[in-house]
């Protein structure tokens, strides 16, 4: 059989020649892909920096943290680091995106005939992997998951292909080659795709993309429709009502939704749109403002459930903006200039999420506290975590995710599950030990003076159990249960934010085994240090800080951790597997079975010169700041109220 009849056998279409094959997709492809762009999948991908293009021609592979030398030969099931989500980032060939960019800019055509050369030695040396009956690691390393098969064929491919398709580099023969790849991993995909979490809704996004950009295969309707049937019946599997995800990560908000978003909007730029029911839009809508209602001032994202900070969503909001012209989210990108003010604090009444915002300025005062399920896929111990931003800075953030725990024999393996646990949250550890999984409750109520939430989390408190769990493994990317050792806890924490001014928090921890309690609060970056005679604890910077103390019934120990490894404790982690110290203040206090903490949390603009007076009534708080004087009444049950205000 010619490589003419190979391609014709899938195509309804026909052609005299692969001359007049090359040439009619050089017309359509790029009208097709026009301005299609995916931010990559994965948390390992290549850097947009100048000179990084060269690099990848010179076939030196710099992906996250760490640069391979393949200019021996290329490897296409490296894994240098030991972890296989390098090896990921590798075959799901992101850098394709980057070196069809430098041609466009450029023209050099070095650019284009590297793409076409790596995909090709791909094509030729990597064949489909069979999965049936093999283990879940043996099928990962083969760089035929499903997963990476979509990330490569139906997103990083077609845009550096409509990029450099008329590029002299690609010949009639390359293409013929090409296009049997597409089609064989959009075969594949339609076998083996995954039928729960986002990474089914990912792969069956990528057989309706596959549809539009190759229309002439013979199942690209067939693909356009499953993908857009399938989609309908995973929604509400991947999305509370309220149009929170039920991974309950800030992070993976946007990677749940861009499946469905990305398929709507290019449809929607080939005249598909009519293909998709009412409720699709809808729903997306729904995505789009949870979305930006989580979102940091500075449009960075919650970190919870493997989320990085530097991960930023402005971007995707202009996406969201241009396509589904949504008046809250056009409020947000213009300053306030045009469209709808949306709701500035928020409770996501399903996920129970909840929001606290002075207003919607870059400047604005900000925490989030997380009191809903523990999720699904990327689940950590860290219910009932706050984070806060204000005046500009993040102040508050946790640890967030170093390298997934999917590689257990790598010898880094302790850090990687360190950034999972309670311990890298702000949150609570009990009797020295970490939560083990379980869901919180919560509720939340917006006044127009304060907002007040108050969550609990039951599960109880343990460590992990030796033995590797191969199910986990596959669909948590967790190697280990957890065993539960310290039983019948409650962790129970109420916030008030006092409008727009500061927060006070509250944690009770009760239980009959209760005798140690340690509250922990990770910083973002800087330096934290005591003042006024250690009382309090304030961040150093010049432009705005963070003013926090503890008041505990018992003597309360206070500790600064800064970059430590042993214990390991005050790092964080701003991109994937990047690790840097970062201070974690951890109160301490022993009691039996109850132990109480009030905590104030006091952001302000300038350097720390006057502290907060802040102290514990008969019936709750009394706060004086300079010339302003708040009451509260904190009972022990019951929303709490905000009963006198006397700031100027």
């Amino acid at each position: 059989m010619t490589r003419r009849d190979e391609v014709s056998s899938f195509l309804s279409k026909q052609f005299d020649s692969l001359e007049d094959l090359l040439a009619f997709y050089r017309k359509e492809l790029p009208k097709r892909a026009a301005g299609y762009h995916q931010e990559e999948v994965g948390p390992v991908m290549h850097h947009d920096l100048p000179g990084e293009a060269d690099k990848f021609v010179a076939k030196q592979f710099h992906l996250g943290e760490y640069t391979m030398d393949m200019s021996a030969g290329l490897d296409w099931y490296a894994t240098p680091t030991g972890d296989l989500e390098w090896n990921g980032g590798l075959v799901r060939h992101g850098y394709f995106m980057l070196l069809a960019d430098e041609y466009q800019k450029t023209g050099n055509e070095i650019y284009a005939s590297t793409i076409i050369d790596h995909m090709l030695d791909y094509i030729e040396n990597v064949p489909p992997f069979e999965p049936e009956g093999k283990p879940y690691l043996q099928y990962k390393k083969s760089t035929w998951r499903p997963f990476e098969v979509a990330g490569r064929a139906a997103e990083t491919w077609p845009e550096a292909l409509a990029k450099i398709i008329n590029s002299p580099s690609m010949m009639p023969e390359k293409w013929a080659r090409i296009l049997l790849s597409v089609h064989e991993h959009g075969v594949f995909l339609a076998k083996h795709h995954w039928r729960t979490g986002n990474h089914a809704c990912l792969e069956t996004a990528a057989l309706g993309l596959l549809g539009i950009f190759y229309a002439e295969f013979n199942e690209a309707e067939q693909w356009r429709q499953y993908a857009v049937d399938f989609l309908m019946k995973m929604w509400p599997e991947q999305f509370h009502s309220d149009g929170y995800t039920k991974e309950m990560s800030g992070g993976y908000h946007w990677v749940a939704m861009r499946s469905f978003f990305t398929l709507f909007e290019v449809a929607c730029n080939n005249g598909f749109e009519s293909s998709y029911p009412r409720l699709f839009l809808e729903r997306l809508q729904l995505n789009a403002l949870a979305e930006l209602l989580q979102d940091k001032p500075d449009y960075s994202i919650p970190i919870t459930n493997d989320s990085n900070t530097k991960t930023n969503r402005r971007e995707q909001l202009g996406r969201i903006s241009n396509l589904l012209k949504m008046p809250e989210v056009e409020f947000r990108l213009t300053n306030g200039q045009r469209g709808e003010a949306p709701p500035r604090s928020y409770f996501f009444p399903e996920a129970r999420v909840g929001i606290m915002r002075s207003d919607w300025s870059d400047d604005a005062r900000y925490l989030f506290m997380d009191m809903g399920r523990r999720g699904d896929n990327h689940m950590n111990e860290d219910q009932l975590n706050i984070e806060v931003s204000a005046f500009g800075r993040k102040f508050l953030a946790n640890s967030g995710r170093w390298r997934y725990t999917t590689s257990p024999d790598a010898d880094w393996m302790d850090w990687a599950k360190y950034f999972k646990t309670t311990a890298a949250y702000s949150s609570v550890l009990v009797n020295g030990y970490n939560q083990v999984p379980g869901d919180a409750e919560g509720l939340m109520v917006i006044r127009q003076g304060y907002d007040y939430a108050k969550a609990w989390f039951v599960a109880g408190y343990g460590k992990e159990a030796s033995d590797i769990d191969e199910k986990m493994l596959k669909e948590q990317g967790v190697s280990h249960r957890k065993i539960c050792l310290v039983n019948g806890v409650k962790h129970q924490r109420e916030v008030m934010f006092v409008k727009p001014d500061f927060w006070i928090v509250r944690d009770t921890i009760e239980g009959n085994d209760v005798q140690q309690a340690e509250q922990i609060w990770h910083f973002y970056d800087g330096e934290v240090g005591p003042v006024s005679g250690g009382r309090f604890m304030a961040t150093r910077f010049k432009d705005a800080n963070l003013i926090m103390t503890t008041i505990g019934q018992n003597p309360v120990t206070v500790n600064v951790f800064l970059g430590s490894k042993d214990p390991f404790r005050g790092w964080h982690c701003p991109y994937y597997d990047q690790m840097r110290p970062a201070p974690e203040v951890a109160y301490l206090q022993n009691g039996n079975r109850k132990i109480v903490f009030h905590t104030l949390l006091f952001p302000i603009l300038g350097e720390v010169s006057i502290m907060p007076e802040f102290t514990t009534t008969l019936n709750g708080y009394r706060i004086e700041f300079q010339r302003n004087k708040w009451e509260i009444i904190a009972p022990e049950d019951g929303e709490w109220q905000l009963v006198g205000n006397t700031r100027d």
